[in-house]
């Protein structure tokens, strides 16, 4: 009888906690609809983020498996929670007013973990910090560490190429054998692969492991295992492109051996992670026990608590929509005659920055070099200065093949490339933005002062200014020569712009 009227006691905690965690859910998705929605068409728009779609159905599913787990502990509000909510609060700001969609999405996706410590305390939290913290994989960040891979992959396909004597040469991402050249691309750096043996290890890891540092030792596997695997499939794709004179292991060989070696690298994380397992998981989703403060928990005041940061989104998002009349610059200021953006195209190494207001270019006979402009009136969406799909040089004709940072005075840490193209050519790019309080080459940091230009009502455009000059030979002449252009005329080239008074 006393077990009976215990467990008809846990019902109403049990259906109250379920109902009141779908209707927040409901409400997240209502508010946050927007960036929610930016986020799916990545998922929708690039297969390294196909698997976002499983994440958090996959989160719902561990959490509601230790549910028995949850409501056995004291609930209670933790004030690191609440810091961290306001974190996510700042995130989704200024990812709003300056269209960092990386901010939105990472600020919409951590308010979930975020409120959880917020209304529920650590003690509730340690039986589901796994489900929680994997909710992160929703957010398509990871791209940005292609450039990187790209070089690792180069790094490691060079290696195990001169390992076994085959003749061999570098240039940037370019790699030359006796019969053949091969460029590691930005699909070749493995970062689909990366993010997936990452999503996978974790979940193997959580399911399969009772001990935390074989878990973590398991998961620091999967981190690694994709890297060298990696620079291992473009070494064999050259090796047999080398042997077979050119014959396989491109075009279609190229595709279907990646996906063989996806398969096949899977497979050694899973047997690895079998034979190193110490156990299986047992989920607790018997409520036997219900602590006796969850029937207080669920009070006029939490539920306030958990809508009041949905609020004050909807407040801010509010305040944002009466800001569209911002100031812009006058680009009659500029002397230069503007060039279209088809125009630019001729020229194979000037950037390819799009929805600019205006494009400038122009030559410097005495210096010897070009000079490229790309001026942005406003901040606004898909007419932003700082984009993914802006390029500072056109990938597919061009390398990187090195990067150094020069300091002028009284204008910025400007950043120059060394570039190189598939026909031999080298060419050296500096750049830097400008956008009013800042000259910058740090993307992040006009991104946010842009976000405080737009907030306090100045001008949210900017300007992106390269400066090019082709060399043959050593780059350090030419480096030299660069650092020196730029010391003589930043100053000047900044003091053209419309919005620097």
């Amino acid at each position: 009888m006393n077990n009976k009227n215990a467990e008809n006691s846990t019902k109403p905690v049990h259906r109250s906690f379920v109902i009141g965690t779908l209707l927040w859910l409901l409400l997240w998705g209502l508010v946050l609809s927007g960036p929610l929605m930016s986020a799916i068409s990545v998922w929708l728009g690039s297969k390294t983020f196909n698997h976002c779609f499983f994440v958090l159905p996959a989160a719902l599913y561990f959490i509601w498996q230790q549910r028995g787990a949850v409501l056995a502990q004291p609930p209670g509000i933790s004030l690191i929670g609440a810091g961290a909510v306001a974190a996510c609060l700042v995130l989704i700001t200024i990812g709003q007013v300056a269209y960092v969609n990386a901010f939105q999405h990472l600020g919409v996706f951590a308010l979930l973990p975020g409120m959880a410590l917020f209304l529920f305390g650590w003690k509730v939290i340690r039986q589901i910090w796994f489900p929680l913290l994997f909710i992160l994989f929703c957010v398509p960040l990871g791209e940005e560490l292609v450039p990187k891979f790209q070089e690792i992959t180069a790094d490691i396909s060079i290696f195990m190429l001169q390992l076994i004597n085959v003749p061999v040469y570098r240039d940037g991402l370019y790699i030359a054998v006796p019969n053949g050249q091969f460029v590691v691309a930005e699909a070749c750096s493995g970062i689909r692969f990366f993010i997936a043996c990452i999503v996978l290890g974790t979940v193997f890891a959580y399911m399969n492991f009772v001990s935390r540092w074989r878990a973590i030792a398991f998961t620091l596997f999967s981190v690694i295992l994709p890297i060298i695997a990696n620079g291992i499939r473009a070494f064999g794709i050259i090796y047999i492109g080398h042997i077979s004179n050119m014959k396989h292991a491109v075009g279609a060989d190229h595709l279907v051996y990646g996906w063989f070696f996806f398969a096949l690298v899977i497979g050694v994380l899973f047997v690895v992670g079998y034979f190193f397992s110490d156990g299986q998981r047992v989920w607790q989703n018997e409520l036997v026990q219900v602590n006796k403060k969850w029937h207080s928990h669920h009070s006029y005041k939490t539920i306030m608590l958990a809508v009041s940061p949905l609020l004050l989104i909807v407040l801010l998002m509010f305040v944002q929509s009466q800001q569209s009349k911002q100031t812009s610059f006058d680009l009659r200021e500029v002397s230069q005659s503007a060039l279209s953006s088809q125009q630019l195209e001729h020229e194979i190494w000037t950037p390819r920055y799009n929805g600019a207001d205006r494009y400038y270019l122009q030559d410097e006979p005495t210096t010897g070099i070009k000079i490229y402009k790309a001026l942005y009136q406003k901040n606004e969406l898909r007419k932003e200065l700082i984009s993914w799909e802006n390029r500072l040089y056109d990938i597919a004709a061009w390398s990187l093949n090195g990067k150094s940072t020069h300091e002028v005075e009284k204008v910025a840490a400007i950043e120059i490339l060394e570039l190189t193209s598939a026909a031999g050519q080298h060419r050296l790019l500096a750049y830097w933005y400008a956008v009013p309080h800042l000259n910058t080459a740090n993307s992040l940091y006009v991104k946010l002062q842009q976000a405080v230009n737009t907030l306090s009502l100045q001008p949210s455009g900017g300007a992106l200014l390269a400066i090019s000059m082709d060399y043959a030979g050593s780059s350090e002449p030419a480096l030299k020569r660069m650092r020196q252009i730029l010391d003589t005329n930043a100053e000047r080239w900044i003091d053209e712009l419309p919005f620097q008074h």
